[in-house]
């Protein structure tokens, strides 16, 4: 190719210009049924970190010379997907947070019986219910590429950063989400 303006406008014209990475819509379809569901379907999210993507690898141990065979076994976002949600003033995406992380895990305090403090939920009633869809968008609004992810779960939520400085920022809410796998889909 070479470095001509029209062989480049001809290059982004062939493949409908750049995808911007500041059109996106986050929505959970399918969440537990004890779960207060979000007023409206997609989550107005400010920022989405998708960790890098990799292949899980396990030896094979076949006897020989070196290591042996790599065996691919999945793939993943290295470290999950990080929500960066904008918090209003009912608290509404703490609140809904915080109930899911304790519909995981809520230990005894919560539950209220001191004699069985370590309550779990059940697996297929809490975590493989949830789906997360995260859709990429063109300029108009259009659906280009959908990442789906299954068996979806808060991980960790970061600090609240509280301070005092910048007396007009709002509060954001940080939470990573966890999977078991993600499928990519064209619209």
């Amino acid at each position: 190719m070479s470095n001509s303006i029209n062989d480049i406008k001809s290059f982004f014209d062939r493949h409908n210009g750049l995808q911007r990475n500041n059109r996106f819509s986050v929505s959970f379809p399918s969440l537990p049924q004890a779960l207060n569901k979000p007023p409206a379907e997609d989550f107005q999210t400010l920022a989405v970190a998708m960790g890098a993507r990799s292949i899980d690898v396990i030896a094979d141990n076949l006897i020989g010379y070196g290591p042996g065979r790599y065996v691919p076994r999945y793939q993943k976002f290295v470290g999950g997907v990080m929500l960066n949600i904008p918090v209003t003033n009912d608290n509404f995406i703490i609140d809904f947070f915080n109930q899911w992380f304790n519909l995981i895990y809520a230990g005894g305090r919560v539950k209220g019986n001191e004699t069985n403090p370590y309550q779990l939920s059940y697996y297929n009633d809490i975590i493989y219910p949830s789906q997360m869809h995260i859709r990429l968008l063109d300029p108009n609004g259009n659906v280009n590429r959908i990442f789906k992810f299954y068996e979806v779960y808060p991980l960790e939520s970061l600090p609240l950063e509280l301070y005092m400085e910048k007396t007009n920022d709002y509060l954001i809410y940080k939470v990573m989400m966890n999977y078991r796998e993600f499928v990519i889909e064209e619209p």
